[in-house]
Parts: structure tokens; sequence; C-alpha cells
């Protein structure tokens, strides 16, 4: 039986009693606060709002809104979630906890008994997926500890920043966890990475690891070749600063039928399912 094709959000109207009070904060927020040491970062943080929002106004994905992502995986159920403590959520560095709750929602529709993450960092990811998975055996792939400067030459100067940051610190999140024999740590460049044959039909690939092109493109050709029949793979950080998941994952949307989840900077596709016609 044929899929249907997920819900797009619907677009919302601005109540004109809004539009007077929006002007007054947006003209204080430029003119008062700018100047203010202070205050300065909420104007940096509306630019980025912005430009956010410009992005996902042009991006020509289908989106599928967050009510709607279990049923999209086949779960007609209400569903619980469970998320790690908000202080261990702060470890990633992102400061908010939609994109865990997004990706507890997918794992805990899915009920995967296998997992493959690219990206460990802190693991904060690796945990989530853990408690909303207690079945799975999850294997989350880093760079080794100690890495050359050849490992990372095709990373972008974030990218190298936060792997500095995170080599004394990877996987943290769930070290010492009741979940963590289920987790299995893996070393190695995931642009030279050969899957062992005990990732085979992997029920969930996660790509969070390097940013740029060729580690996008690396890491979901590796994806491909372990998923599951009825596997997901999802991407992280496909917004408007970086460029390297966002070039590929538009070029690879001829092909295969992503979504994105609305209001965030996930991308799903789901194996066997019906390609999407290319936008003209």
């Amino acid at each position: 039986m044929k899929e249907k094709p997920p819900p797009k959000t619907r677009s919302y109207g601005v109540d004109p009693r809004h539009l007077l009070p929006m002007f007054r904060d947006l003209l204080e927020l430029i003119t008062v606060r700018l100047a203010n040491n202070k205050t300065r970062r909420h104007v940096i943080q509306l630019g980025r709002s912005v430009r956010q929002h410009a992005f996902d106004a042009r991006d020509t994905l289908p989106v599928i809104d967050h009510p709607a992502l279990a049923a999209f995986f086949g779960c007609q159920e209400p569903l619980e979630i469970i998320l790690p403590p908000i202080d261990t959520i702060s470890l990633s560095g992102l400061g908010f906890v939609v994109p865990y709750t997004l990706l507890a929602t997918i794992v805990s529709a899915l009920h995967p008994k296998k997992i493959f993450e690219t990206g460990t960092f802190r693991g904060v990811g690796t945990l989530t997926m853990a408690l909303n998975a207690p079945e799975a055996e999850i294997y989350t792939l880093d760079l080794p500890e100690h890495y050359t400067e050849a490992e990372v030459e095709t990373l972008s100067k974030g990218d190298k920043e936060w792997v500095r940051l995170s080599r004394s610190s990877t996987g943290f999140a769930f070290l010492n966890h009741p979940a963590a024999p289920r987790i299995h740590q893996l070393r190695g460049n995931s642009l030279t990475f050969t899957p062992p044959d005990l990732l085979a039909n992997t029920d969930l690939c996660f790509i969070d690891g390097g940013h740029s092109y060729e580690c996008i493109k690396a890491d979901t050709e590796t994806a491909l070749k372990i998923l599951a029949p009825n596997g997901v793979i999802v991407w992280d950080d496909y917004a408007w600063f970086i460029d390297g998941v966002s070039q590929y994952l538009t070029e690879l949307r001829h092909s295969l039928p992503l979504y994105r989840i609305a209001g965030s900077q996930l991308v799903i596709c789901r194996n066997n399912q019906q390609p999407i016609t290319p936008a003209s």
C-alpha cells in the first residue's frame, strides 16, 4: 500500500494588533540594544533568527510537523519520551532541548534494535537514543582521541574546534549510566570508515559528525550500505550557515525522499519509501 505523503506545516497570519508592538520592539533592539554591550547579544540572536526563518521560507524540502512525526513512522499511539537531565543536555553546548525531543520522538516511534551514529561528541544524543530505545544496541563513531591533522583537514574551522574541545569528554553523558553497556564507542575517521559486519541491517542511522560536504557524503554512503530495508536516516544541522550539509542534501533529494522536520535542522529519510519528484 502506497504511503500517503506527510502533511506540511500551515502558515499563520499575523494578528494586526501585534504589528505596531513588533515594529517598536524591532526598532528598540536595533537602535538601543546594539549600543549596549550587555544586551547586544539579543540583536545578534535576532539576526540569526531572521536568517534561519528566511532559510526555512525558501527551502523546498517537504516538511513534517512535530505532531505528525510519530505517525509518519507508522506509530499511531501516543508516545512517552525520555530526555536526559537538563544538566546533561547542557553538555551539548546547544542550550535547548528541542532537538533531543525530536530525536527521542523518532526513536520511540521506530523501536529500533540497532542504531549507528556518526559524531559522538559528548554523547547527549547517544544517551537520548538509548533512553528511548531500551532494547537497542547503539554504535557511535568519533575520531580517535589522538588524531592527526590529515584526519581533520576537510573539517571546517568550527568543527575542528568542537573536536579539540571534546577529546577529553567524548561520550561523557553516557559514561557510568545504566544504559552504557548497550552503547559501543567506535573510533575512526568517517571518511575512510569501513562498517563492520555487525552493523548490517541497522534500523536507524543518525548523522551528526563533520559538517563538510565530504564528511556528510561519506557518512551518508556508509548509512546507505548498512541500512535495514525499512531503516531510517536522520541528518542534523541542515541550516543556512552550514554549507556542506545543505549542499549535499539538496543534491541528495533528487534521488531519495527527504523530509525536514518543521522548526528544526533535522532531515529524515525512510528506506524503501516512494521517491519524491524533484522540484523544478
